[in-house]
């Protein structure tokens, strides 16, 4: 089934070059008005597109880097390097613009791609694309075709690879770098050649990143300059109130303050991800469901949702998010603090145990969340104590399994179950794959695999309802709240179209405009 998005010739490529500043001078806190302030709700810690997802690492690579497609505003597919694509059941062909350059003026083809995706399906690179491209054959039969055969029939096969993940690098800059040493090369902290509309120049570790126009990039770009800022909500929402962020992530109980800021505009978006504790089932203490069903019993989360989120957000009961993937009827884990303590009795859990819970500081619904679920566990009869950590630790913590309870969000589940299927997957153990808390029914993968087999809807729904009735009963995250989106703009930014997927807000960026 071919796709051919309505408009959308070859358009030529324009040069606009960018002005650099002062290498050694750190941009002034303002808003010139030649450059845009985006808020990054965490630091970020490079840029690869080998590594595990890292949200603020991702919204970077979007401006930078490029991928053959993306999802939009309304979870929709929409072209980037490839300008239409045809499904069939055993492979899906990309046919990519033709006369593009990277942004050092290199030729671009399908031999990028093709370099790209060996690289993404080989453990080796240390890429966490690994699981998901496993078996995967590749070819480029010629300069403006990529074709990708899967291991096995999978009907959503693209929503693996739509963006934000799977950003294409350039073989003339790493194609000589041996595979077992690319995870660790200097390009990925300074990745200087990219596809996308912004070149990256330079990272000020904890203050910003800053990126310039790609004077090759397949249209003209109208802001010459960017500046990424990792401040946490208060300073973002104070500094949109002043002018000196155009961009920001707000907290929903920044809204009424928000709501105030002359000539702000505010968007919401369902998300198609959510927030949730991920549980180390690689430790015998939590092996038993009965002890991740108390902790959702003992949470309060249509609290969390009335109160951090002023409602707008809805409790989550699965680690499904696409709606026709979902049964009518899920257990909700109500909150029940007698339950709680009850099932834990159940499962042998000594009074008082110690349990530690991290995250990322810097977001106020987030951290607000770590301490009543605090509360609450400890009231059930769990010690939590909490720690807070920075991005790698955090992912090393998943890697090394040191890990308790980690409280993390984000997600890209609405367009396609199978998107859900690689957090749950028995093959999908982080850091191969986007199962942080180890957990491994092959039954369901069982459901899931046979789902994506099929053409019939109806029938692959059906299963997907199997599968997410099984997830909920097992609890393998403590699923929290799925939140609203929520994004501020300045007067002055125009053109801005934010998802509910944060980590692919900029997804239009190369149609940005700031006002005079």
């Amino acid at each position: 089934m071919p796709y051919r998005p309505a408009g959308a010739p070859v358009v030529a490529v324009l040069m606009l070059v960018a002005a650099c500043s002062d290498p050694n001078a750190i941009p002034a806190q303002g808003s010139p008005q030649h450059a845009m302030h985006i808020h990054l709700y965490q630091k970020p810690k490079r840029f690869s597109p080998l590594d595990p997802p890292s949200g603020p690492d991702q919204q970077v690579m979007t401006l930078i880097f490029d991928n053959l497609l993306t999802v939009d505003d309304t979870y929709a597919y929409v072209p980037r390097l490839a300008e239409r694509w045809e499904v069939a059941a055993d492979r899906i062909t990309f046919h990519l613009r033709p006369g593009l350059r990277w942004s050092d003026g290199t030729p671009f083809g399908s031999g990028d791609v093709l370099f790209t995706y060996r690289l993404l399906a080989d453990p080796r690179s240390g890429s966490a694309m690994a699981g998901k491209l496993a078996g995967a054959a590749f070819e480029a039969p010629d300069d403006t075709t990529f074709v990708i055969r899967p291991a096995r029939p999978n009907v959503g096969f693209l929503s693996l690879l739509a963006g934000p993940f799977a950003f294409i690098l350039p073989e003339h800059v790493l194609g000589r770098v041996p595979v077992h040493e690319i995870a660790g090369h200097a390009f990925f902290s300074a990745p200087t050649v990219g596809m996308g509309p912004y070149v990256f120049v330079r990272h000020k570790t904890d203050q910003y990143v800053e990126l310039a126009a790609n004077p090759h990039y397949r249209k003209p770009v109208a802001i010459p300059r960017i500046f990424l800022r990792p401040v946490g909500s208060d300073a973002a929402t104070a500094q949109l109130g002043t002018g000196e962020m155009d961009l920001v992530q707000i907290s929903p109980t920044d809204l009424p303050v928000v709501e105030q800021f002359e000539g702000v505009t505010v968007s919401a978006r369902p998300s198609p991800g959510f927030i949730r504790i991920a549980v180390d089932l690689s430790d015998r203490r939590f092996a038993d469901p009965r002890v991740r069903r108390a902790m959702l019993h003992a949470i309060d989360r249509e609290a969390l949702v009335a109160k951090l989120l002023a409602g707008r957000g809805r409790v989550q009961n699965s680690s499904f998010v696409t709606p026709w993937a979902l049964p009518g009827t899920l257990e909700e884990y109500a909150h029940d603090p007698a339950r709680a303590r009850a099932l834990l009795a159940e499962a042998g859990w000594r009074a008082g145990e110690k349990v530690t819970l991290s995250w990322i500081p810097g977001q106020r619904d987030r951290d607000t969340t770590a301490t009543v679920v605090q509360g609450a566990l400890s009231a059930a009869g769990m010690a939590v104590e909490l720690r807070q950590v920075q991005a790698a630790e955090l992912l090393e913590s998943y890697q090394k399994r040191t890990f308790d309870l980690a409280l993390f969000g984000g997600g890209g589940y609405a367009v396609d179950p199978s998107a859900s299927a690689m957090i749950l997957g028995c093959t999908d153990f982080y850091p191969v794959g986007g199962n942080i808390s180890n957990f491994c029914d092959t039954s369901l993968d069982a459901l899931t695999t046979r789902a994506d087999a099929l053409t019939d809807h109806d029938r692959r729904a059906e299963l997907y309802r199997e599968a997410a009735r099984k997830d909920n009963a097992q609890v393998p995250y403590l699923w929290l709240y799925n939140p609203d989106t929520l994004w501020a703009t300045s007067a002055r930014l125009r053109g801005f179209r934010g998802g509910g997927d944060f980590t692919a807000g900029f997804w239009n960026a190369d149609e940005w405009t700031l006002a005079g």
